[in-house]
Formats: C-alpha cells, sequence, structure tokens
C-alpha cells in the first residue's frame, strides 16, 4: 500500500511540475515497476534453477511444447520474459542477447551472488532529499514550567 500510494503521489507530482520519472525516482528512492518485476522475477527463477530436477516447479520450467503456437495465443512466454528481465539487468552475451539458461543457472546456484546480481539498484540513489523539519515541536520539563508559571 505504502509503495502505491508513493507512486500514485509521484505521477500526480510529475504531471503537474514536470519532473521527469527518472528524476523522481533519484528524489524518492521508489525504482520503476519493471525493475521490481524484473527483479522478483530472476529470484524465482534462480530459486527455481537451484532445485533437483525431480521437483515439479523445476519439470515445468524445463519443459517444452513441440507444437506451434496457435492462432491468436499469447506471444509472450515466460521464457521471453526471462530474456527480456536478464537483458534488464545487463546480464547478455557479446552479442547483447540474453546468456543462454545454463548461462544464468550457474550464476544462480551461488544464492548470494545471484541476490546481488538481480537486486542491484538502476542508479545511485545517494542520499535521499528530505526536508529537515521546521522546528522542534516537543516541549521540555523546564520550559513547560516557565509557560505555566508565565501564565499564572
Amino acid at each position: 500500500m505504502k509503495n502505491s500510494r508513493l507512486e500514485h503521489v509521484a505521477m500526480c507530482q510529475s504531471f503537474v511540475h514536470q519532473i521527469s520519472s527518472a528524476s523522481l525516482q533519484k528524489r524518492t528512492g521508489v525504482f520503476s515497476v519493471e525493475y521490481y518485476l524484473a527483479s522478483r522475477t530472476l529470484l524465482w527463477a534462480g530459486h527455481v534453477a537451484r532445485m533437483p530436477k525431480s521437483w515439479l516447479p523445476k519439470r515445468l520450467m524445463l519443459s517444452w511444447v513441440h507444437e506451434p503456437r496457435i492462432a491468436g495465443a499469447q506471444e509472450m512466454t515466460y521464457g521471453r520474459s526471462l530474456e527480456r528481465h536478464l537483458t534488464y539487468f545487463g546480464l547478455v552475451d557479446g552479442g547483447g542477447k540474453a546468456i543462454t539458461f545454463s548461462e544464468w543457472a550457474t550464476l544462480a546456484r551461488d544464492r548470494a551472488g545471484w541476490l546481488k546480481l538481480v537486486t542491484k539498484a538502476p542508479f545511485n540513489i545517494g542520499k535521499l532529499q528530505l526536508r529537515p523539519p521546521r522546528c522542534d515541536t516537543r516541549v521540555t520539563p523546564e520550559e513547560k514550567r516557565r509557560f505555566l508559571a508565565w501564565r499564572a
């Protein structure tokens, strides 16, 4: 709920004040939806790649349909979305295409390395630009005694 509210405010602010989305993302520290989708998808794919071959999620991931796609059926498959997400995080070969399954599955075997690889920030956030409070509204006991003495 918090992120969706932040994104809504960010969209309104960028529309009214003509702020670019990249600038707004740097200010708020919230990345694009594509980043979060790609990161979560690749984390799950890495988790499945580490599973034994006999487990159902791994068997489904490695399965292949030998029939051509039915006319009018969806064109974006899980494999194609993985390719897109790998490209988003820069996991490409020399020709700019996404690395093959055997290559990224080998990388995913190292859980900590894979986590670092697919959750790296798309840009350096740096220090968040938060406005300091205008004043300290807390009242000390001494100030309270002085005020009560003054008022009496």
